[in-house]
Parts: C-alpha cells; structure tokens; sequence
C-alpha cells in the first residue's frame, strides 16, 4: 500500500468536498488502486473556520510555506479562484516541485501557456479535470477517449446556473429576474452572478476544451460571447413555438476557413439531446470523425462533483498515468496558431422575430428582404396580432453566412417594416 501525502489550498465548497469523499471514501481508494491519500496540510486565509469542519488530522495554516517547504506532499489541490492570487500560489507549488491538481478554469484559460511552461521547466503536472463541467470528465475524454480522432465540432452547456435560469423561465413560465431570484436563493447563483450569466465563465471553458480538442492557442478574445441577461419571457414561449429550447450554448467548430468560437443563447431543437439537460445540469455533445457523435451529461458543479473530479486528478497524478498520459501530449506545450472564423462569416442557422404592424404587405416585404441577402427559409410562422394591431413574425432559417442575416434584419428594421428591435438568435 503506498501512502502519498496531499495538501489542499483554498476551503471553499469544493474544498469541503473534498474532505468529505476522503473521510468516507478513503478506504475506496485503497482497495481499488493500493494507493492510501493522506490530506496532511490544508492552507487558507481563515484557519479558524477550517477548524469548526471535520479536517482529520490535517494540519491548518493560512502560510503557503507549510505546502511548498514540506518534503512528503507531492501533489497540492489548488482551489482558490481568481487569476492574481491564484496564479502566484499555484506557481509557488510548481517551484517547490509539486504537482497541481486545479479547478481554477479561468486561470488555466488566461494564464495556460505561462503556467504549464513553469510546470514543465520543473517536471511536475497540472491537471485540471475539475476545471471544466464538473463530474463530467470531458478533459478525459478528449485528451485520452478520443484521442484517436479528429474533433469535428463541440457543442456544450457549462454553466449550471444559466442552465437553471433558462429551465425556470421555461417550466413556470418567469421572466429572468424571477427565474435569477430563485437560483441565488437555492445557492445555484452568487450574489453577483455577472461571471455566470453574462457568458465569461462558459468562455473560459470553452477556451480549454478548444485548446485541447483542436491542438492550438486559444486567446479568450477569439471567444465571441454574449449571455442571458436579455433575454424575455416572450424569448422561451417564441422558441417553444418553434419546437426549441433557448439554451447558453457554447460551440467550438471546424469550418475550412478556420474555427469558429462563441458563446452565445441558442434554440436547440427538441429532439436535439442537448435540448433535455435540464435545470443545473451540464451536457457537452461532441462530434468527432471515427467515434461519431458522442454526448457526455452530468453534474457540472457542486462539492461532491467537483470534488469527485478533483480527486480523480489526484489519483492519476500519485499513481503516475497523468504524467504518462497528459505529459506525452502538447496541449499547453506548444500547440498551433490558429485561423478564426470572423463572426460575420458563422455559417449557422438563425431565428428572428420581428414585431410588425399587423397591416397588407408586411409579410411579403420581410421575404423579400431576407431573400435578397441570401436567406433560405426553414419554417415563418405569424401569430395573431393584439389589441394594439402589433402583431410577431417568426422566422427560421437554413444555415447561412450569420453577416447576411445580420444585414438582412438591419434592413428591415431600418425599413420601417417592424416596430421593435428584431430578436436574432443562433439556432443549434
């Protein structure tokens, strides 16, 4: 039985999961991998609130030195967000010769190349499975499942708090503000959930699963996002009518002409099974050129999934597959420049309602417009109009060059044909 002496930076949520599943599961780990994981040393700010938690006999300080200048860790869980701090405690341990296992994704998407650079001058690993979906292990399955295939397209809900926005608006039929107010209530949502709803912490993920499915840099600025912060009551019912579910959807895809990279609300047809990742569950839908299609649902956030995902980092690290594994490959080693798609030249499938005056001639003068830029036409569905004589115009289309539609909308709007700002959205 190897004993392998761990430390843990940062006591958060996460980091209490941790301790958890090791105080119950500990002797798991024994049985299935001859492995013993000892949490010896737990750094962080407030050593005190540590001490009101079941710690084993792990030491508490809030001195990084108790991690670095300790001979037995061999490997430290880092979970400390942010991108300042973070960054100077995670180098800290590279430097001392410690492998890192992190659930910081905005770290590894900013700060990637400088950080697994340091790793590699001091032979030690970063693993990072918890950085992206939680219990879903996708880093995994592109790194090793799929390593025998080209990465086509992904297609991907990771932010369960969005996710659990969206659902609410849909199921009880709520505006946004409700629909947050419930989320922050059932801890889903932080008090200020800008990072969350305003699509950045969907971009980070999605820069790291890029960097890996498609072997090149990926700077976050190439990541064109948008989140959900405007989007309506009348938004989820017009998606329904159109067979669909609005979803926060972040795609990373193949074109000739380089990758296309956004984050972005969505209508995913429902017979699509992204459609059914419900409430603030995570699913990422993978195409890939000999596996096919692949889809991976699961928990993507919590303490228990997430540590879960921690601890399974761990012990591919004290077990020495991660270095074999990960270490042979050129992820943050290296790497292509890449060639972006500039987001006029998307070629997707939109929706678009246009709120009109419920008067002759509207219709036609819409599909004229949308056909002199190029706009195929999938489905067009006009509602009753109100008792103020407006009435909505809905439009799917076959996917087409996503600068066409833009025009196509600017100039109907500026035409005088609608009353209101045209909705325009992607539709998966």
């Amino acid at each position: 039985m190897q004993r392998k002496a761990i430390g843990l930076i940062g006591w958060g949520t996460v980091g209490g999961g941790v301790v958890e599943i090791l105080s119950r599961d500990r002797g798991l780990f024994a049985e299935r991998c001859a492995i013993d994981l000892d949490l010896t040393t737990i750094v962080t700010r407030d050593p005190g609130r540590v001490r009101e938690h079941s710690a084993g006999s792990a030491r508490i300080s809030n001195d990084i030195s108790a991690i670095t200048n300790d001979p037995d860790i061999g490997v430290v869980v880092h979970l400390v967000g942010g991108t300042t701090e973070a960054k100077d405690l995670l180098a800290a341990c590279l430097k001392a010769g410690k492998h890192v296992v992190t659930a910081n994704k905005a770290l590894i998407a900013v700060h990637g190349d400088e950080l697994f650079a340091l790793a590699a001058q001091h032979r030690v690993g970063i693993a990072f499975e918890a950085a992206v979906a939680g219990g879903i292990p996708i880093i995994a399955a592109l790194r090793d499942g799929l390593v025998a295939n080209r990465i086509h397209a992904i297609s991907a809900i990771l932010n369960g708090t969005c996710n659990f926005i969206l659902t609410k608006m849909e199921q009880e039929n709520w505006g946004y503000d409700a629909a947050l107010a419930e989320a922050q209530r059932l801890g889903y949502a932080e008090a200020d959930p800008t990072l969350d709803v305003d699509g950045t912490d969907t971009a980070h993920k999605l820069a790291i699963l890029a960097r890996i499915a498609f072997n090149g840099r990926i700077p976050l600025a190439k990541v064109r996002t948008q989140g959900i912060q405007q989007l309506t009551a009348q938004d989820i019912a017009s998606a329904r009518t159109m067979g669909a579910r609005i979803k926060l959807l972040a795609v990373a895809r193949q074109r000739e002409s380089g990758l296309e990279l956004r984050v972005a609300p969505t209508l995913v047809p429902l017979d699509h099974p992204l459609a059914a990742v419900n409430k603030n569950a995570n699913g990422i839908a993978i195409e890939s050129s000999s596996a096919g299609p692949t889809l991976l649902t699961g928990l993507g956030a919590g303490a228990l999934p997430t540590a879960s995902a921690v601890l399974a980092d761990v012990i591919d690290v004290v077990s020495g597959r991660y270095q074999a594994t990960a270490g042979a490959f050129r992820f943050f080693h290296g790497g292509s420049d890449l060639a972006f798609v500039a987001e006029i030249d998307e070629v997707t499938a939109t929706y678009a309602r246009f709120v009109v005056a419920d008067k002759p001639g509207v219709l036609a003068g819409v599909a004229t417009a949308l056909s002199k830029h190029g706009a195929n036409v999938l489905s067009i569905h006009q509602g009753q109009a109100d008792p103020a004589g407006r009435a909505t115009i809905e439009v799917v289309t076959h996917p087409l060059r996503l600068g066409s539609m833009q025009a196509a909308v600017n100039e109907i709007d500026r035409s005088g044909l609608t009353i209101t700002t045209t909705t325009l959205l992607r539709r998966l």
